[in-house]
């Protein structure tokens, strides 16, 4: 038997230096570091707590961002029960291909749920996405949510993960 109730496979989604990699690091380590490698393909990670009295484990799968990238990642997707499709706050072509992401991971894992992310918001006189367009592009995606981070501060940072996490294990208990 396994030690734990539930595992989430959760992929960290987004172009490349949105700050996929920073969230995660920073939920999973607690920290900011500065310096970062490209991802290549894709780096797991893992963190366990409990919800409502459940253990659960996150996989998280930060899935490389760049196109050379592309024809591997459909096989990163496969299992996937959400996603955290990130963009970043100061660049709107990262905020307007969030569709193209959804689109990607939804072809190989049809039934997943996903948060966008506005990553970022820490540099707000470099902002170009507004909160009110961010929520309205999560509503137009059908996400579970919408929430603005910042990987550097740690702001909302493990809220957005412990929402898709809770929203995961509410779905798999009703079943």
């Amino acid at each position: 038997m396994s030690q734990f109730n539930y595992t989430f496979k959760i992929l960290l989604l987004g172009d490349g230096a949105v700050g996929k990699t920073a969230l995660v690091h920073r939920f999973v380590h607690g920290k900011f570091q500065k310096a970062y490698l490209m991802t290549i393909g894709m780096e797991p990670y893992s963190r366990y707590e409990t919800i409502n009295n459940q253990k659960i484990c996150y996989s998280l799968w930060d899935i490389a961002g760049q196109d050379r990238f592309k024809v591997m990642r459909g096989m990163f997707f496969r299992g996937a029960m959400g996603s955290l499709v990130t963009f970043d706050l100061t660049r709107r072509e990262s905020f307007n291909n969030a569709t193209n992401w959804i689109n990607e991971a939804k072809a190989e894992s049809p039934n997943q749920l996903w948060i966008l992310v506005g990553n970022k918001n820490d540099l707000e006189d470099m902002r170009e996405i507004p909160t009110d367009e961010g929520q309205a592009k999560a509503d137009e995606l059908g996400a579970i949510s919408y929430i603005e981070t910042s990987a550097l501060k740690g702001t909302n940072v493990a809220e957005a993960f412990h929402l898709i996490g809770k929203t995961l294990l509410e779905t798999r208990m009703n079943v």
